[in-house]
């Protein structure tokens, strides 16, 4: 028997959670800006920054949480049965494939922009590039130690949670799954904005997967073993001084044979996961499944 789309026809709406999220930001930087003690505010500054996202998760998940526990929506289904750590564990190796494929994607769109508009690149892609690991500054020890919290623990939870499980399924039941696909995939891109066709790319591999497996506990490990990758790359970078971010618009124009390298490794890739995931998956986005007993995934 299908189960009851219910929560997402007639009580949970997409523009719902953008308004929420935007209300959420706001109230995160009235709360910066007028309950932290002025020698806080200096940007860039270490609490600060690590403390607008926990605020911003926050908020969010209170403005939303009325909305969804008054939905009927049933979390059992959304997250799918767990698949067993041996297959989350094969399954994170492709974290490999699509870190690459994201840096393919970053210097297709900013190495000929560098030189067209040198200084937009300069304040999008090196200016705006967020500090991972603070090493000096008020509170710099807490700061990071809520980064590593918020961005490997609390991140993919929340936002697999949130676009993968709450918007792929509201937009599939309104256009279909393709197009709900797509459509999460830019979502998540959003909040990503240095590299957005990279993590548009990175956002459809995530909801194969999900659609793929069943299993929402597929994304959150794949998102979690990429983000402790990201935050580990930065903290070794600044034990041994290696700059893990590029420091001017030369020095990124310099490093194009990366881009190059990552575009040839891309290819293969690509048509692997094709292949393997692309052509052979049965679209049925894992609330709207009429099981929810184990994986549909036999291809490992």
């Amino acid at each position: 028997m299908q189960v009851d789309s219910t929560p997402f026809e007639r009580r949970i709406r997409a523009r719902a959670l953008g308004i929420y999220a935007i209300l959420a930001y706001i109230v995160s930087l009235i709360i910066l800006r007028n309950f932290l003690p002025a020698r806080f505010i200096i940007r860039p500054a270490p609490l600060p920054e690590a403390l607008s996202s926990v605020l911003l998760f926050g908020f969010f998940f209170l403005f939303t949480f009325r909305m969804l526990s008054r939905s009927g929506l049933s979390y059992r289904r959304l997250f799918g049965a767990f698949p067993g750590w041996g297959k989350l564990v094969r399954y994170s190796l492709w974290v490999v494939p699509t870190v690459i494929v994201s840096i393919a994607a970053l210097y297709l769109l900013f190495f000929p922009l560098s030189f067209l508009f040198p200084q937009l690149v300069k304040v999008w892609l090196i200016d705006f590039y967020p500090t991972l690991v603070w090493t000096s500054g008020d509170k710099y020890i807490l700061a990071n130690l809520l980064n590593i919290l918020m961005m490997v623990i609390v991140a993919p939870v929340f936002e697999e949670f949130y676009v993968r499980g709450i918007l792929l399924t509201r937009w599939t039941v309104r256009w279909g799954v393709i197009p709900a696909v797509i459509a999460s995939s830019v979502a998540f891109s959003l909040p990503h904005i240095i590299n957005l066709i990279g993590m548009f790319c990175v956002g459809c591999v995530l909801a194969v997967f999900y659609i793929r497996t069943q299993s929402l506990f597929v994304p959150i490990s794949i998102h979690f073993v990429n983000n402790l990758v990201a935050w580990s790359i930065a903290l070794l970078g600044t034990i041994f001084g290696i700059p893990t971010s590029y420091r001017t618009i030369t020095e990124f124009q310099e490093s194009w044979w990366i881009g190059l390298i990552a575009l040839v490794i891309s290819v293969p890739c690509v048509i692997l996961f094709w292949r393997r995931y692309i052509s052979k998956t049965d679209w049925r986005v894992p609330y709207l499944s009429e099981s929810i007993d184990g994986e549909k995934d036999t291809s490992e």
